[in-house]
């Protein structure tokens, strides 16, 4: 798996980004600052006015932390098998591999959080928080762009 990600692309969208907001997006795996790049770029094609969208479109994934690809594969295994046990292990320490992956759960509530820690716009904070409801606007259009391929 290619690691590298494109300075240039990063660089651009910092430009869009507090100090604070920009060290916890270097807190993400290389392959989901190269997801967050590409939700950006999409997002800045169909709304290149929506600068909170924008920032959101960067921050989605950062609750995540920086989950192997072993807790990724079991995360998706448990929610199709046994979403229950997801359930169980989502108060035990991030610290081990149940608990990495049981965040993957609530990774969007996370990524809210963080954002609001780390002085993003209250729209940025609830557009994040808000990811896949249909009736709120910004969190349904940053739910497309990040499904979009």
């Amino acid at each position: 798996m290619n690691s590298h990600v494109p300075l240039d692309s990063r660089e651009e969208a910092f430009a869009n980004l507090n100090l604070d907001e920009q060290t916890l997006f270097l807190r993400l795996a290389p392959a989901d600052q190269r997801h967050s790049l590409t939700v950006y770029q999409a997002a800045i094609t169909q709304h290149p006015n929506d600068k909170h969208l924008h920032v959101a479109s960067l921050l989605h994934d950062v609750g995540k932390g920086r989950p192997s690809l072993l807790d990724r594969i079991a995360f998706s295994l448990l929610t199709s098998f046994a979403p229950w046990t997801l359930l169980k292990w989502e108060h035990t320490s991030p610290n081990g591999r149940t608990g990495r992956i049981a965040n993957l759960l609530g990774h969007t509530c996370h990524s809210a959080q963080l954002a609001r820690l780390a002085g993003s716009h209250p729209i940025v904070v609830d557009t994040i928080n808000s990811y896949g409801f249909r009736e709120h606007e910004q969190g349904s259009r940053l739910a497309l762009l990040d499904s979009s391929p």
